[in-house]
């Protein structure tokens, strides 16, 4: 019996499960290899958590190279620089390539880039993960006292605002904004929601600026469109996230962001031997589904189940996102905001439930 490649790209939620599926029912007909540039993954549902000094580095990290050694697949510690779907082969960056019968990508998104950036501007991005809380710790080791900028009023925006207002706190002086484009932070989430976390921003002394847009980001402000600037040491961009560079060099189907178009079932229907799911894939079916952890936490059984099939020729299943999903927001004071469809509720129960579900979470994977 002649064995087959399958190669996943990238460390990413929905790899944890088909790295964990190969573990529990290994298959001698494939021959499974993991690609990723760290042999640590960081959970990006505690890193709010991390930066605000609840949780250790280690404590939100999980070793997907100790995974991929019980999934019985080859560890390779490099990124992906060039995909070639001819060859059905894989570049790698510093050298080397890999061959596929399937492939596999979960590397993520970066953020999105800011207009006009200043060279000398004292700009973050939130990934990669380790290097962005390496950043954000010197700078506020620098400056004392420390005016920060969070540029974007999403859940990433919120989350890291209230983690970096829990370290502000006792510096006097120092100044913590979030701004967006849209009126409220959390625009996608209900009404209850929002009012809740204008609510915790406030409490936390959180300045909120809404419906501003950036025009630039100088070497010590973040410039509005109007003529407004938000002076900072430090300037964190939070404003969302753009397809990977890796599929912007390819002739592989991408929607107007960058994002690699799969069908409902995470396979690209242009290119059958390559799939897709997190948040650097877009289902055709749902456009518009957001950037968040919990889809690629869900897809995750489906793509290790379809990987399979897909490698067998036998019929694959379809993702169907739920139109609500829960939503737990570390506030970053012992509570967090529940938010499912209109409701929404803060306070340490909240909390409770975030810390248990992200720990046993790292804990399934990271035995």
């Amino acid at each position: 019996m002649s064995v087959l490649n399958l190669v996943l790209v990238g460390g990413g939620h929905s790899h944890l499960f088909v790295l964990e599926a190969f573990a529990a029912r290994p298959d001698p007909g494939v021959r499974l290899t993991l690609v990723s540039p760290s042999p640590l993954t960081t959970y990006s549902g505690m890193l709010p958590g991390v930066i605000g000094g609840q949780y250790q580095m280690r404590q939100a990290q999980i070793d997907v190279a100790r995974l991929a050694a019980r999934a019985g697949a080859a560890f390779v510690m490099a990124a992906v620089a060039g995909i070639d779907t001819a060859a059905r082969a894989l570049a790698l960056a510093g050298g080397g390539s890999l061959v596929y019968d399937l492939v596999s990508f979960d590397i993520g998104a970066p953020p999105a880039p800011l207009p006009d950036v200043d060279a000398a501007a004292p700009l973050v991005a939130l990934k990669p993960f380790t290097t962005a809380t390496a950043a954000i710790d010197a700078a506020l080791a620098a400056a004392r006292p420390c005016r920060a900028v969070i540029v974007g009023g999403g859940a990433a925006g919120a989350e890291l605002a209230w983690a970096l207002a829990a370290r502000l706190r006792r510096r006097a002086g120092s100044t913590l904004t979030v701004c967006d484009r849209t009126a409220e932070p959390l625009a996608g989430r209900a009404p209850a929601t929002r009012r809740r976390v204008l609510r915790a921003f406030a409490a936390a002394a959180i300045a909120w600026r809404g419906g501003v847009e950036v025009a630039a980001i100088a070497a010590d402000a973040v410039r509005l469109r109007g003529g407004d600037a938000l002076p900072a040491e430090l300037i964190i961009n939070a404003s969302g996230a753009t397809g990977p560079a890796l599929f912007a060099s390819t002739t592989l189907p991408l929607d107007r962001r960058g994002f690699l178009r799969v069908g409902d079932d995470l396979r690209c229907g242009v290119c059958p031997e390559l799939f897709a799911s997190g948040d650097c894939a877009v289902p055709v079916s749902h456009p518009q589904l957001p950037r968040a952890g919990v889809y690629a936490v869900r897809q995750g059984p489906l793509l290790a189940h379809n990987l399979r099939a897909a490698l067998r020729d036998a019929p694959l299943r379809p993702f169907r996102p739920r139109q609500r999903v829960l939503a737990l927001l570390n506030t970053a004071d012992a509570r967090a905001i529940l938010s499912y469809g209109p409701l929404a509720w803060h306070g340490r129960a909240a909390w409770w439930a975030k810390d248990a579900i992200d720990r046993r979470f790292v804990a399934r994977f990271d035995r």
